[in-house]
C-alpha cells in the first residue's frame, strides 16, 4: 500500500471549530489513498452499496454491504487513530461525507 495521508479525504465541503466535513468518491472497483483519522468522525453514506476499509497490511478491518443513501457510522475515540483506505467494493460510484468531530 501507499503513503499514509493526513487528509481523510478529497475535499474539504465546510470546517469551523467545531467541524470539518469531506467529500470523498471511489468508482466501482477503486481503492482510495491511505489515510489516518485522528479525531472521532460520521462517515454518511450519499450515494453506493458496497465498500470496505483496507488497512495498512491490506486485511480487511470493515466490510459494508447493504449500503444505502443516508446509513451513517460513528467512529468514536476509543478507536482512534485509524489508518485505512476506502474500497469500493460494489458496482455504483461511492460517495461519503465524512464529519470530524474537532472538539
Amino acid at each position: 500500500m501507499s503513503e499514509v495521508s493526513d487528509r481523510v479525504a478529497a475535499n474539504i465541503l465546510f470546517e469551523n471549530d467545531r467541524v470539518r466535513v469531506w467529500d470523498d468518491r471511489a468508482d466501482p472497483g477503486e481503492t482510495k489513498q491511505l489515510h489516518v483519522h485522528r479525531r472521532p468522525y460520521i462517515t454518511v453514506i450519499i450515494t453506493g452499496e458496497q465498500g470496505e476499509t483496507v488497512g495498512e497490511d491490506g486485511t480487511v478491518q470493515r466490510h459494508f454491504d447493504g449500503l444505502a443513501p443516508g446509513d451513517a457510522l460513528y467512529v468514536g475515540p476509543d478507536e482512534l487513530p485509524a489508518v485505512h483506505a476506502m474500497s469500493n467494493t460494489g458496482s455504483t460510484e461511492l460517495v461519503v461525507l465524512i464529519i470530524e468531530l474537532l472538539t
